[in-house]
């Protein structure tokens, strides 16, 4: 058997695409591969948890809940209106919580298409983490003055290496001290604290899905993907997501216990239409008029006595 430990971090309210991107691992995961999962715990409440841990019915893994303090994150910089919470910056205290010395990272918003084990073999010895280029790594190298930049969606973690070099505190003094500069959270903060130590993945491992032109440098990929990522603010549970690869997150929807949930819809409004042209047209269709004290509704021109209904 081949141990290979994984992490993946939510607070509840994405508790359900937690529990899909682990049963896309699980589902693809190689008989000899020993799938230990470890979920950083930012308030998922105990039914998500049991809903979590149904995935024990159909498949052989093990799984620990870390409890996260959300008040060691306090001073991390989070948009007001960003699909992003303080649970991305879990991953930073790693070497702490977990006793692992190589861990895999994975985000929450992402399909696993293979099994693992190759990714995890990965030779980082020397490395801080390995990880696969960002779809706009020139803008954020030039952004942040530096030479490369991953995506930190899928990250394979030497925190026997950060244990040694006392990465932790590395990370929270660059953000303290660079906090004008970050504008993709921990992503920034891990590339620039240390960027003098990281490793290349094939892109296969993180194919890059989004809105962004950038981006469709991996739609090629797409039929090698080994793991596909639904980056930015659009995801394939939201109505309005257009891009690739939309059917493979309720794919595996399907072998969970949220596998009833159904996209919710809104109806919009004629935004671009003038309200006083939409009161014109309804007031042409239907109006309540008052004659002699006896109220009418005129619909379409036929006149209706109100006072006898």
């Amino acid at each position: 058997m081949t141990k290979i430990a994984i992490c993946l971090s939510s607070d509840n309210n994405y508790a359900q695409h937690l529990c899909v991107t682990l049963a896309s691992i699980l589902s693809n995961k190689s008989p000899e591969d020993d799938v230990i999962a470890y979920i950083l715990d930012g308030g998922i409440t105990d039914l998500n948890k049991n809903k979590i841990l149904s995935l024990k019915q159909n498949f052989q893994f093990e799984i620990k809940f870390l409890n996260i303090d959300n008040n060691l994150f306090k001073d991390c910089p989070v948009g007001k209106k960003n699909h992003v919470t303080l649970a991305t910056y879990y991953r930073l205290i790693l070497a702490e919580i977990c006793n692992e010395d190589k861990l895999l990272y994975l985000d929450v918003d992402l399909i696993v298409k293979s099994s693992l084990k190759e990714l995890f073999e990965t030779d980082i010895t020397n490395a801080y983490f390995a990880g696969v280029s960002d779809c706009e790594e020139g803008n954020n190298t030039a952004r942040l003055g530096l030479e490369t930049y991953c995506n930190a969606g899928v990250i394979l973690l030497n925190l026997k290496k950060w244990r040694e070099n006392n990465i932790t505190k590395k990370l929270f003094d660059w953000m303290k001290q660079n906090e004008n500069k970050i504008v993709l959270h921990d992503q920034d903060i891990l590339n620039s604290a240390l960027q003098d130590k990281i490793i290349k993945l094939d892109k296969t491992w993180n194919v890059q899905i989004s809105k962004y032109e950038s981006s469709k440098n991996f739609v090629t990929l797409l039929p090698q993907a080994k793991i596909i990522h639904y980056v930015g603010k659009h995801k394939p549970w939201h109505s309005d997501f257009k891009q690739y690869a939309k059917n493979e997150y309720f794919k595996y929807l399907k072998l969970t216990e949220y596998k009833s949930y159904i996209i919710p819809y809104t109806i919009k409004l004629w935004l671009n239409i003038p309200l006083l042209l939409i009161g014109k047209v309804l007031h042409n269709i239907f109006s309540i008029e008052k004659q002699n004290g006896i109220k009418y509704l005129i619909l379409l021109g036929i006149k209706f006595n109100l006072n006898n209904q």
